[in-house]
């Protein structure tokens, strides 16, 4: 029998390509750019952000295989649908073979502001029915504990208002995230107080 989390990881990438303009405003997606960019200028970096990276990493971690990559690289860059539906402890562990010494880890992880009622609810629910997420400062945590030294000067949490009108709007292919939503309201929470956003960091290897 087919797991329900399976189930909504495999409907979450059918529809990832479609729902990424959604997500996030174009503003975000610039942003988002600018900080990668700024971060692999003259590097050689490894894309983790993509689709078929998603789907690679996915089976290494249902098998306990790590990744397979040709050479070393300045850099690792961890976004894209990776960043949600793998443990974040596993990405931070897998992304150290890869790299030359010293590397540099550069992410934008979906996550939670704080553990505030709604984005606690939240958590919980998604852990359940989805996949886990995490408060920012949880994985700045899962960061050290893996080995990473996180350059706090380049690192912050952003607030992503565009994913939670996008949800209340029921503008998304994927209905995993608005069936969550549902139950924070059943549950007496106003869902558009879900503290959503996203934690862009360097790390370093210790």
């Amino acid at each position: 029998m087919i797991s329900a989390s399976f189930a909504a990881r495999s409907e979450f990438l059918a529809y990832y390509r479609h729902d990424v303009q959604l997500r996030w405003s174009e503003t975000d997606r610039e942003e988002q750019r600018e900080f990668v960019n700024q971060h692999i200028a003259g590097s050689s970096w490894l894309d983790w952000s993509t689709e078929g990276a998603a789907m690679e990493l996915i089976q290494a971690s249902l098998t306990n295989i790590s990744v397979s990559v040709a050479g070393r690289y300045d850099a690792v860059v961890l976004a894209g649908p990776v960043a949600e539906l793998i443990e974040p402890v596993v990405l931070f562990q897998q992304a150290i073979a890869p790299l030359k010494s010293p590397g540099r880890l550069m992410g934008i992880i979906p996550c939670l502001r704080d553990n505030s009622p709604e984005s606690q609810l939240f958590a919980e629910l998604a852990a359940t029915t989805l996949w886990p997420y995490y408060t920012a400062e949880e994985l700045i945590e899962m960061l050290a504990e893996a080995g990473w030294q996180i350059r706090r000067e380049s690192s912050r949490f952003v607030s992503i208002r565009r994913f939670i009108e996008a949800v209340l709007k029921d503008q998304l292919a994927f209905k995993g995230f608005r069936r969550i939503f549902d139950q924070v309201e059943v549950q007496g929470y106003d869902p558009s107080e879900v503290g959503w956003g996203e934690l862009r960091f360097v790390a370093e290897m210790t």
